[in-house]
């Protein structure tokens, strides 16, 4: 999943201090990302977990991993 509405996005959480700029892909790889690790907490699902790490693998070959792991940690 990545947003179309625009190229790029600004985004900040509150919960690392991270704020950045980001391509939609990025930004969609993060947002994923986030929602793996929240959903993945609240149900006992494996497919949740390896649907992280699946993303997680993914991400660190992305141009942008460098952005997507300070967003996430």
């Amino acid at each position: 999943m990545a947003p179309t509405s625009k190229p790029r996005f600004r985004l900040s959480w509150e919960g690392n201090g991270y704020e950045g700029e980001v391509s939609a892909g990025a930004a969609g790889i993060i947002a994923t990302l986030f929602a793996f690790s929240h959903l993945s907490f609240r149900y006992d699902s494996d497919e949740l977990a390896e649907g992280y790490g699946r993303l997680y693998d993914y991400a660190t070959d992305h141009p942008e991993a460098r952005e997507i792991f300070r967003a996430i940690d």
